[in-house]
């Protein structure tokens, strides 16, 4: 009976890690939400999440570990381990006691392997927060005082970005004026005052 249960964990967290790691390599492994349109009758919704719950951030460690792909390691592991031991020893104990070692370190390696991979992911996105104090150059008038908004390129990031601007200035911005972005109003406008 106990073989069983080995043997049908090792098969169900086979198949989902299987499934897991096709959909990683198709870039649907993370946080996504797919929409297949099959014909013009059925729409299927998936949503591939690999996060339970709030995960990250609890402060207990041991919901930052839990996630779909460390507890699918752990169960894969927990079946071929507790099916491995049970063959060559015949022991409900001893292969009990190897699967579930072998599960909980799958689960924390699987765990550091995707925290390690994290350290390396860069989204490429542009952070409006960092964006005080950058400068750029008007790109369509900035009327004075605030009555009005017109358009400044900023470069951030590397990056030339366009945004809606506002000046509190006396006097209208013409295009070709030096800016410096004073305060970030919303993701896409921004205040500037002329750099002098």
């Amino acid at each position: 009976m106990l073989f069983q249960i080995f043997l049908f964990c090792a098969i169900l967290g086979g198949v989902i890690l299987l499934i897991q790691t096709v959909l990683t390599l198709f870039g649907l492994g993370g946080d996504s939400d797919v929409d297949l349109d099959l014909n013009a009758d059925a729409d299927i919704d998936i949503d591939v999440n690999s996060e339970i719950g709030h995960a990250h951030g609890s402060d207990f460690h041991f919901f930052r570990v839990m996630s779909l792909r460390t507890v699918v390691a752990g169960i894969t592991f927990f079946g071929l381990a507790g099916c491995g031991t049970y063959a060559g020893t015949k022991s409900n104990l001893i292969s009990s006691i190897a699967a579930v070692i072998a599960g909980t370190i799958a689960v924390y390696v699987v765990y550091r392997l995707y925290r390690w991979m994290d350290s390396y992911r860069f989204s490429g996105n542009v952070t409006v927060e960092k964006l005080a104090g950058a400068v750029g150059t008007v790109y369509v008038r900035i009327p004075a005082e605030g009555k009005g908004a017109g358009k400044v390129l900023v470069i951030q990031q590397n990056r030339t970005m366009e945004y809606e601007a506002v000046s509190n200035a006396k006097k209208e911005l013409a295009s070709g004026t030096q800016i410096t972005v004073v305060k970030v109003i919303s993701p896409s406008m921004v205040e500037v005052a002329e750099v002098r």
